[in-house]
């Protein structure tokens, strides 16, 4: 009986897995990876070791190499912020209200897997204190150079509106685009400043993380 025992335990002991040693090519030389480091570029399992012993003439054992793949996402946006100057109402005098646009942001994103951008608290400029309390402002996503002419969306519908970006090619060589945004002032607009009070959230969302993965620093989970 203490026989089968201590093979039970022997047999459970080669089902775990045993961290190993790690490089990675920075370029010019193999650079090593700190073990349990969760920032770690990678890191690597040897598991289910074998072995035997006795007079057969041949011996088989299957062999194989695995690869778990974390989705990694880059972004960037060349600015947080528009910040509007308005001189005129419009080109005459006798002009009651105007509209301007502008493509100053510009966006990127980068990825190996699917990408969701979502957004929600937009609102139209406002200050309380101006005869007419608001300005007008839409948001359009385009890749010209020229005002576009359709696509434009009101606060409320960026506010209902999800930028998917599907597994493909040219995710993951990265996609650039423009943020427009386009105003409407009136001659009843005071002297004074605008501004979306509370400011908009913009949420980047990745596929369900691995299960090896801190969903919120992105880093490895320790080794269980």
């Amino acid at each position: 009986m203490k026989k089968i025992g201590l093979l039970i335990a022997v047999l459970a002991t080669l089902v775990l897995a045993a961290q190993v040693d790690t490089w990675y090519w920075d370029g010019s030389q193999w650079v090593k990876n700190i073990l349990n480091d969760p920032y770690a570029l990678a890191r690597l399992f040897s598991q289910y070791p074998t072995g035997g012993a006795c007079n057969k003439q041949t011996w088989t054992f299957t062999f194989r190499a695995k690869a778990s793949m974390a989705q990694w996402v880059e972004w960037a946006i060349t600015g947080a912020e528009w910040k509007w100057q308005i001189r005129k109402v419009g080109p005459n005098l006798c002009d009651t209200s105007g509209f301007y646009c502008g493509d100053c942001i510009g966006m990127y994103v980068k990825s190996n897997y699917y990408v969701d951008l979502t957004f929600s608290g937009f609102g139209n400029l406002y200050n309380g204190s101006s005869i007419d309390q608001w300005i007008e402002i839409w948001y359009a996503f385009a890749e010209t150079n020229t005002p576009p002419s359709t696509g434009w969306m009101t606060p409320e519908e960026l506010n209902a509106y999800t930028m998917h970006f599907g597994d493909s090619q040219a995710l993951h060589n990265g996609i650039s685009w423009k943020w427009w945004n386009k105003i409407h002032v009136t001659n009843c607009n005071s002297y004074c400043e605008y501004e979306d009070i509370d400011g908009g959230t913009v949420t980047i969302s990745l596929a369900p993380v691995k299960p090896y993965i801190d969903p919120a620093t992105g880093g490895f989970l320790p080794v269980q």
